[in-house]
C-alpha cells in the first residue's frame, strides 16, 4: 500500500498569495500603478506599440516594460482589471518561489516555514503583490539576482540582472549596487587580489553577466535621450517637484525620513530583533556563516544605491523605494536568529513577534494630517468598496463629480482607474470653487489648513468608514457656483 504524500507547507503559501490577488483582481489601479501600469498600458494598447517612448504627461523616464507588458495581455485577454491583475500571478507566486530559494540557501530546514513567513509577510511586498506594479517585477528578479550571485553558472544571474534592468530605474540601480557588492566581495576574499593584472581579469570575469543588463540600459537611456533629450526627470515633467535637490537641513529631514521608511508599518519588531541578535554577538562572539558576509556588502551597497536618492530630493522617499533592502535585512537578521543564536536564545518569541508584529503593520495608520505610503500597506483595502458606496450616494443624490473636488490617487479620468469606459473625473482640489469635496485620509494632498477648513467651516454630508479607511463628502457652506 502507497504511502499518502503530504502536502508540503511551501504550497499553502503559493495557495495564501494566489488567493490574496484573486481577493483584489477587480480593484482599480491604485496610487502610481494609475500612471505606471494603466496610463502606460493605456498608450501602448491605444497606439498598437508604435512607440516605447510615451507622452511627457505620463513620462516618469523609468522604461516602460510593464506597461508594454500589461497591453499585450489585454490584447490577447481584453482589457479588464481581472485580466489586468491576473498578469501579475506569475510574477506574484515567482516571488515565493525565489523566497522559497533564499530560506532553503540561508536558514535550517527546522525553521524554514517559520522564516519564509517572516521574509513574505512584509507589509510592503504584500500590498504591492495586490497592485499591478513594476516592484512586483522588480522584487522577483531582485529575489532571483540573490539566489544566483555566487553560482558558477552565470546565465540565470544574467537574466536576473537584465529583467532588473528592465523593471524601472531603480531596478538599474539595484545592478549598481549588486555588482559594486560583487566588487567589494571579491576584493574581501582574495585580499586586494595582489595585482593589477589580476584584478582586471577579475574584473572582466564579474563584468560578463551585467553586459546584457548594461546594454538594454544604454539602448534604452540613449533612444530616449536621443528622442526626449533628457534622462530620469526635467523640469517640464509634471512631478519634476519631487526631484528637486535639497540643501543640508533637507538633507538631514529625509535621512530622518529614511530611517523612518526602514521601521514603519511593523518593521520596527525586524529591528528590535536586529539589536537584541546584535547584543547577542557582542556578549557571545559566535562564528558566524560564510554567507553572513557577502550579504551584508549586498545590503550596504544597495542601500547606498537605493538610499542615496531619498536623501538628495524633495519626495522620493517612497517605502516600497526601499523594498530590496528590507528583504536582504529580514534575510540577514532570521540567518542570525536560527543559525546562531542557539537552543537558549527565545527563538520562538521572536520568531512570533516578528509575525505578529509584521501583521500589526497593517494597520499602522496614522493621523490625517501624516502623509502615510497607502500603496505600501493592506490598510488601504477597504479604500474602494467605500469609493464605490461614496459614488453611488452620490449619483443618487444628483450630486455632479465635476462640482466635486478631490485629490490624488481620486483624480484624473475615472477610466484610467477601473478601465470602466467612464471618462468622466473629479475636479482639482478648490476650496473657492468647488461646490463638494469628496475627501478620504488615503489622499495626502490635502494641506492642514484645508483640512481645517473642511471640519470647521464645510458642512459634512456623509461620511462611510471600514476599518481605518474614512471617505467623507463635504458640501460648500456658501452654495452652489454653478
Amino acid at each position: 500500500m502507497k504511502k499518502t504524500q503530504k502536502i508540503k507547507p511551501e504550497f499553502f503559501i503559493y495557495l495564501a498569495f494566489t488567493l490574496l490577488l484573486l481577493a483584489t483582481a477587480r480593484f482599480p489601479f491604485f496610487w502610481d500603478t494609475i500612471q505606471l501600469a494603466s496610463k502606460h498600458a493605456g498608450f501602448f494598447y491605444d497606439n498598437d506599440f508604435r512607440s516605447i517612448i510615451l507622452p511627457n504627461e505620463i513620462d516618469s523616464g523609468h522604461i516602460p516594460t510593464l506597461g508594454i507588458y500589461i497591453a499585450a495581455i489585454w490584447k490577447i485577454f481584453g482589457r479588464s482589471l481581472f485580466v489586468s491583475h491576473i498578469a501579475m500571478l506569475p510574477f506574484v507566486l515567482g516571488i515565493v518561489w525565489q523566497a522559497i530559494r533564499l530560506i532553503k540557501k540561508y536558514i535550517p530546514e527546522k525553521w524554514h516555514l517559520a522564516a519564509l513567513i517572516i521574509l513574505l509577510l512584509d507589509p510592503t511586498l504584500l500590498a504591492q503583490c495586490t497592485l499591478v506594479s513594476p516592484d512586483v517585477l522588480l522584487v522577483f528578479f531582485f529575489m532571483m539576482a540573490l539566489n544566483h550571485i555566487s553560482e558558477k553558472n552565470r546565465v540565470s544571474y544574467a537574466i536576473a540582472l537584465a529583467g532588473l534592468t528592465l523593471s524601472s530605474m531603480r531596478g538599474m540601480m539595484c545592478v549598481a549596487g549588486l555588482f559594486c557588492a560583487e566588487i567589494i566581495i571579491r576584493l574581501y576574499n582574495e585580499r586586494g587580489l595582489l595585482n593589477i593584472r589580476n584584478t582586471l581579469m577579475t574584473f572582466s570575469r564579474i563584468l560578463i553577466p551585467y553586459l546584457p543588463a548594461l546594454l538594454i540600459a544604454g539602448l534604452f537611456l540613449g533612444w530616449h535621450f536621443y528622442k526626449t533629450g533628457w534622462i530620469g526627470y526635467h523640469r517640464d515633467m509634471p512631478w519634476y517637484t519631487l526631484f528637486e535637490s535639497v540643501d543640508f537641513k533637507g538633507a538631514v529631514r529625509n535621512i530622518f525620513i529614511l530611517g523612518w521608511r526602514l521601521i514603519d508599518f511593523g518593521r520596527f519588531f525586524v529591528w528590535i530583533t536586529a539589536l537584541t541578535c546584535l547584543r547577542h554577538f557582542f556578549r557571545n562572539r559566535p562564528s558566524m556563516p560564510t554567507s553572513s558576509v557577502p550579504l551584508s556588502i549586498i545590503l550596504v551597497t544597495v542601500f547606498l544605491a537605493l538610499g542615496h536618492a531619498v536623501i538628495l530630493h524633495r519626495n522620493l522617499s517612497g517605502h516600497r523605494y526601499l523594498l530590496p533592502v528590507y528583504i536582504v535585512f529580514t534575510i540577514l537578521v532570521i540567518q542570525y536568529l536560527y543559525n546562531i543564536t542557539g537552543e537558549n536564545f527565545p527563538r520562538k518569541f521572536f520568531t512570533w513577534l516578528l509575525i505578529i508584529g509584521l501583521l500589526t503593520g497593517n494597520f499602522w495608520v496614522y493621523p490625517d494630517r501624516i502623509a502615510k505610503g497607502w500603496d505600501s500597506t493592506l490598510a488601504y483595502l477597504p479604500f474602494f468598496p467605500l469609493r464605490e458606496k461614496m459614488m453611488t450616494f452620490m449619483e443618487n443624490e444628483g450630486i455632479k463629480l465635476e462640482d466635486t473636488g478631490s485629490s490624488f490617487p481620486n483624480t484624473g479620468v475615472i477610466d484610467r482607474m477601473d478601465l470602466s469606459g467612464n471618462m468622466r473625473s473629479f475636479a482639482e482640489i478648490d476650496l473657492l470653487n468647488n461646490n463638494y469635496i469628496f475627501y478620504s485620509n488615503v489622499f495626502n494632498n490635502f494641506s492642514n489648513e484645508e483640512l481645517d477648513i473642511l471640519r470647521y467651516q464645510w458642512i459634512k454630508i456623509k461620511e462611510f468608514r471600514l476599518i481605518q479607511v474614512k471617505v467623507t463628502l463635504y458640501k460648500n457652506p456658501r452654495g452652489s457656483f454653478r
